[in-house]
C-alpha cells in the first residue's frame, strides 16, 4: 500500500478536498491533512507527497516535508501564483521535487496528469497530457531547412485552429528554442562529448546527424501542445535549473558561447503555460511546451522535469433578489392617509422655507425678463463674427445651419451681440470640431482647430501570415489593419514569413481619413518550393510522402523542400484516392500546380480465413502486403488480388468491379493424402497434410513444402471434403 500512498498538505479545507480527488484519479490512496504537525516528526513513507504553500513565507516547510521522504518518494509543490523564481528556488532544494503547479485556477486534471506521470513513469508523449480524442501529429527533423518548414506547418496549422497570433508567436518562438537545441546542442558523440560543441552557430545551420528529432503537436481548441524529442538523453536537471536560474539573478542573462543554451531555457518558461522535461539517460530528451489559448496572458502555471521508469529504451530509440428582513429601520413603500391630509408621519414644512422658495421664484422671473426685454422692445444690437479654421476649407454650421466655408476665413453677419451661438466645424479626414461662440459689440473672431483623422492603411500578404516590421519595430502579422501612421508621408515596410524571402514596400500613406491597401506577394525560398493542390470536388485531405498534412484541405498550398522528391496524394470520403506521379520541384519553385478529380468508387472487401497478407494489382493507392481483413476503395475496372499466407500458400482472383462493392473471400483448410478422402493429390506421400484453396468450382491442392501442386475441377453442388 505505501508503494502508492500519498500525503497531501493544504491548510485549506477546500483546497484540500480538491487536492485529494484529483490525487485519487492518479490511483493514489490519499492521507490529506490540514497542518504539517499531525504528521509528527521523523521520516515520510510514501510514494508521492504533494504540499500546498499558501503564503510564499511557508517555502521553508514545504521543504522541510520534502527532506523527510524516503526511499524513491518524489514531491510536487503548488505555489500560491505563478513565479519563476519560487519554482527554480524550491526545485533547487532538493531532487525529490519532480514538479511545480500554481495554486491559482488550478485545473485538477494537470495535478492528476503530473501525479500518473511522476508515480508510473510512463512519461514520453503528447498523449499523457492532452484531452483523449484529440489527434496528434507529428514530424521528423534532421536539419536547420527541415526545422523552418516544420514550424512554418505548425504555424499554419495553428492558425486553420484559430490561434491568435500573439500564442502564434510564442508558439513558434519556442518550437525555434527547442529544435535548434535538440539538433545542435543535445548530440555526443560515444564519449559523450557534444559533437557542435566547438563549432560556431553559422556554420552549424549546414550540419546535421543522422538521428532525426521527433516533433508532435496537437490542439483541442483550448490547449496547443508541442513537443520535441532527440535521442541522446543528455539533458540534465541541474543544468537546466542553473541556467534559469543564471537568468534570473544575473546581469548577464545571455549565454552565446558555442553549445550554450541558455537564454532559450528562459524564453519557453516566459512564453508558456506549461513547461515539463522527460529525459531516459543515454536513450532520449523531450522538451514539452503547452499554451493555455484561454488566458489573457501567458505565464508558466506548471512545471517540471521527470524521469522515465519504465523501459522504454526500445520504443523511444530512433446573483437572485432577496426580500428585507422583518423590522427593516426604513420604509420600504410610503402610503398618504386620508385624500387630501399630509403623508402619514411627515413632518410639517416650515415658513421659513416657503419664504426662501417665494424669494428663488422672483429672481428667475427677473433673469427671464432681463433676456426677453430686447427682443419684445423691438430687437437687438447686431454684429459680426469672423471664422477661421485650422486647416482650411472647413464647412461651418451655425445652429444646425450650413453659413458657408472658411476657405481663407468666414464672415458670419447679422448676430446678436451677447448671444450664445453653437457653431460647428466639419472638414472630410478631420474629427468635428464644436464650439460657442458668443459675439461681442464691434465684431468677433473665432479659430477652430481640427484634430486630424488617422488614415487607414490595410496590409495583406500571399501568403497570409507575413511579420511586418517598420524601421526595426514589428507591427503585427498581415492581414493587419495599421492606424498609427503619419498621414501624407512615405514609409518603407517590410514583410516576413518563414520559409519565405523577406519583401521591402515603399508605402504612400493616405491623407487624413483616408484608407489605402497593400497587398505584398512573398517569393518562396530558396530552398523550398510552394506547390498548389486543387480537387474537383474541393475540400480533400493532403497526404506528403505518405504523411496526413495536419489542417490541409483543397484547394490549399504547400511548402516543400526543394530538390527532393514529392508524392502527393488525394483523399476524401467515397471517393478513390487520387495519387499524382512524384516529382521534384526546383529551388524557389512558386508556380506548382497540382490538380485532380476525385471519382465515385466501390470497395474491394478482402476477407480470409487464415492469417494471410493481400496485394491489390492496378490499384497504386491500395497498400502493399496488408493484413486482412483488408478494404480499398477503387474505381471502376479490372483488378488482380494476390495472397500470400504461410509457406507455400498462394493464391491469386482476377476480379471486375463495376457498380457495387465487391467481396473477394478466400477459404482454405486441409487434405491428408491417402485415408479414403474424396480429393487426392498426385505425387503427395501417403500421410503428408496439404492445404487447400476452395474456389468457384475448383479446389487447388498446394502441399506444405510447395513442391506439389494439383488443381481438381469439382462439379457444381458437388461436397469437397477437407480436414
Amino acid at each position: 500500500m505505501l508503494a502508492r500512498r500519498i500525503i497531501a498538505v493544504s491548510p485549506d479545507k477546500a483546497f484540500g478536498k480538491k487536492l485529494s480527488v484529483a490525487l485519487m484519479a492518479a490511483g493514489g490512496t490519499v492521507d490529506w491533512h490540514a497542518n504539517p504537525d499531525e504528521l509528527g516528526k521523523g521520516n515520510l513513507a510514501a510514494a508521492l507527497l504533494v504540499v500546498h504553500v499558501a503564503e510564499v513565507a511557508d517555502v521553508a516547510m514545504a521543504a522541510n516535508l520534502v527532506s523527510r521522504l524516503t526511499n524513491d518518494g518524489k514531491a510536487i509543490v503548488i505555489i500560491p501564483a505563478s513565479n519563476l523564481a519560487n519554482v527554480v528556488e524550491v526545485m533547487q532544494g532538493s531532487d525529490r521535487v519532480a514538479g511545480m503547479l500554481a495554486a491559482d485556477d488550478l485545473d485538477t486534471r494537470t495535478l492528476s496528469a503530473m501525479a500518473t506521470r511522476v508515480m508510473a513513469g510512463d512519461i514520453f508523449g503528447l498523449d499523457k497530457l492532452i484531452r483523449w480524442g484529440t489527434q496528434i501529429h507529428s514530424h521528423l527533423v534532421g536539419d536547420y531547412q527541415e526545422k523552418s518548414l516544420c514550424i512554418s506547418q505548425i504555424s499554419e496549422f495553428a492558425e486553420a485552429m484559430g490561434v491568435r497570433r500573439k500564442y502564434r508567436e510564442s508558439i513558434e518562438q519556442c518550437m525555434d528554442e527547442m529544435l535548434m537545441n535538440a539538433l545542435y546542442d543535445a548530440p555526443v558523440d560515444e564519449h559523450g562529448k557534444q559533437i557542435f560543441a566547438e563549432v560556431p552557430t553559422k556554420t552549424r545551420i549546414s550540419l546535421r546527424v543522422e538521428q532525426k528529432v521527433v516533433v508532435q503537436y496537437a490542439c483541442d481548441g483550448k490547449q496547443f501542445a508541442v513537443s520535441v524529442r532527440d535521442t541522446f538523453g543528455t539533458l540534465e536537471r541541474p543544468t537546466v535549473l542553473r541556467y534559469l536560474h543564471k537568468c534570473l539573478h544575473s546581469d548577464q542573462q545571455i549565454d552565446r558561447k558555442a553549445g550554450g543554451a541558455g537564454l532559450g531555457l528562459y524564453l519557453m518558461t516566459n512564453s508558456s503555460s506549461e513547461v515539463y522535461f522527460n529525459v531516459l539517460p543515454g536513450v532520449a530528451t523531450e522538451a514539452v511546451c503547452i499554451f493555455d489559448l484561454e488566458t489573457p496572458k501567458l505565464q508558466l502555471e506548471s512545471f517540471g522535469f521527470f524521469h522515465e521508469r519504465i523501459d522504454a529504451a526500445g520504443r523511444l530509440a530512433g446573483g437572485p433578489s432577496r426580500r428585507l428582513p422583518a423590522g427593516a429601520g426604513f420604509p420600504v413603500e410610503r402610503r398618504a392617509g386620508a385624500r387630501g391630509s399630509a403623508p402619514s408621519g411627515a413632518p410639517p414644512i416650515s415658513k421659513s422655507v416657503i419664504a426662501l422658495l417665494v424669494a428663488m421664484i422672483a429672481v428667475v422671473l427677473g433673469l427671464i425678463g432681463a433676456v426677453a426685454y430686447p427682443r419684445l422692445s423691438g430687437g437687438s444690437a447686431k454684429t459680426t463674427v469672423e471664422v477661421i479654421t485650422d486647416p482650411k476649407g472647413a464647412t461651418i454650421e451655425l445652429e444646425g445651419k450650413n453659413v458657408g466655408t472658411a476657405t481663407d476665413t468666414l464672415i458670419v453677419r447679422d448676430l446678436e451681440v451677447g448671444r450664445a451661438y453653437p457653431i460647428v466645424a466639419r472638414l472630410e479626414g478631420y474629427e468635428t470640431k464644436t464650439s460657442v461662440v458668443q459675439p461681442a459689440k464691434g465684431g468677433s473672431q473665432i479659430t477652430l482647430r481640427l484634430a486630424a483623422l488617422a488614415p487607414t492603411v490595410r496590409l495583406e500578404s500571399t501568403p497570409s501570415g507575413a511579420t511586418v516590421t517598420l524601421e526595426g519595430k514589428e507591427l503585427g502579422v498581415t492581414p493587419l489593419d495599421l492606424t498609427t501612421l503619419p498621414p501624407n508621408t512615405v514609409v518603407k515596410v517590410t514583410f516576413t514569413k518563414a520559409g519565405f524571402h523577406p519583401a521591402t514596400a515603399s508605402l504612400d500613406v493616405p491623407g487624413p481619413g483616408k484608407d489605402t491597401r497593400l497587398v505584398q506577394p512573398l517569393a518562396v525560398s530558396d530552398d523550398l518550393a510552394r506547390i498548389k493542390l486543387i480537387s474537383d470536388p474541393a475540400g480533400a485531405q493532403v497526404i506528403q510522402n505518405g504523411q496526413m498534412v495536419a489542417g490541409a484541405t483543397t484547394p490549399t498550398e504547400v511548402l516543400v523542400e526543394a530538390g527532393k522528391p514529392q508524392r502527393f496524394t488525394l483523399t476524401m470520403a467515397k471517393k478513390v484516392p487520387y495519387t499524382f506521379e512524384p516529382f521534384t520541384p526546383g529551388r524557389g519553385a512558386d508556380d506548382i500546380v497540382k490538380s485532380a478529380t476525385l471519382l465515385d468508387g466501390h470497395l474491394i472487401n478482402v476477407v480470409v480465413n487464415i492469417d494471410a497478407k493481400v496485394t491489390i494489382s492496378g490499384a497504386a493507392h491500395c497498400q502493399a502486403a496488408a493484413a486482412t481483413p483488408y478494404d480499398c476503395l477503387v474505381g471502376a475496372g479490372k483488378y488482380t488480388v494476390d495472397l500470400v499466407g504461410g509457406p507455400g500458400v498462394r493464391a491469386q482472383r482476377k476480379i471486375a468491379v463495376t457498380d457495387a462493392d465487391v467481396v473477394v473471400k478466400f477459404e482454405f483448410g486441409t487434405v491428408v493424402a491417402g485415408e479414403g478422402k474424396k480429393i487426392q493429390m498426385p505425387g503427395l506421400p501417403p500421410g503428408a497434410r496439404a492445404v487447400l484453396e476452395v474456389g468457384p468450382h475448383k479446389v487447388t491442392v498446394i502441399d506444405e513444402e510447395g513442391t506439389h501442386q494439383a488443381a481438381v475441377i469439382v462439379k457444381p453442388g458437388a461436397t469437397v471434403i477437407a480436414n
